[in-house]
């Protein structure tokens, strides 16, 4: 018995000193920093990304817009490189989400050179150096960054678009008024049909010519002789 309980009781430390490491050591998500820089038409800058962190350039995209982009790591070891929508930039900073939406992504690489266009409204490009990727890159330390970003406009496609909505409303507006028309056209009753002859003006008969008085023919009767 008693060489048992010495045992028992480097059992208790042991278990007590892993229960303090697992207590006291840092969680590997839930420290992740980072900000969104907006961008207009584009930018071009070198920034610093510590361990852990990242930033997020967002861009407002209009349909027929191409987003190029060219980021590459002058100083440090591999990150992640993700295009997301504002719901998976929401997911993807919520450091207690497991998984976020992407529209596209290039991981455990230190070059990143492309373009993006398959996407309209708010998208977001992450340059990550942090643990949060989905079998991404793992962090080794900060990096620098220099990153390329030019948004065009494909002029002629918008305006193609534009119009093509254009007269997919008036089509839409002139089925509307015929229909609207011919049910006013139901609801009224029947005209009335034709008049007969029409009315003349009242004329009185013919009077007949006066006729002269009844005689013996030829005036009066001759003498007779005795």
């Amino acid at each position: 018995m008693a060489s048992g309980r010495p045992q028992a009781v480097w059992l208790l430390l042991a278990v007590g000193g892993l229960l303090a490491l697992a207590v006291l050591a840092p969680a590997s998500s839930g420290h992740h920093l980072g900000i969104v820089k907006p961008v207009g038409a584009g930018i071009s800058e070198t920034i610093p990304v510590p361990e852990n962190n990242w930033t997020a350039y967002a861009f407002d995209m209009n349909a027929g817009d191409t987003l190029a982009y060219d980021v590459t790591v002058t100083t440090g070891g591999a990150i992640d490189l993700y295009i997301v929508s504002d719901v998976g930039l929401a997911q993807y900073v919520n450091d207690s989400q497991v998984q976020f939406l992407v529209y596209a992504e290039i991981v455990n690489n230190r070059t990143f050179v492309g373009a993006f266009g398959d996407a309209t409204g708010y998208v977001a490009v992450v340059v990550d150096n942090t643990d949060v990727g989905q079998g991404g890159a793992s962090p080794t330390g900060p990096v620098t960054v220099s990153v390329h970003f030019t948004k065009t406009s494909n002029l002629f496609l918008g305006g193609v678009i534009f119009l093509a909505c254009g007269v997919a409303l008036l089509v839409v507006a002139v089925v509307v008024a015929l229909i609207l028309q011919r049910k006013k056209a139901a609801a009224l009753p029947p005209p009335p049909g034709p008049y007969g002859t029409p009315p003349v003006p009242y004329q009185s008969p013919p009077v007949p010519p006066p006729q002269a008085p009844l005689g013996p023919p030829g005036g009066p009767d001759p003498p007779q002789n005795p």
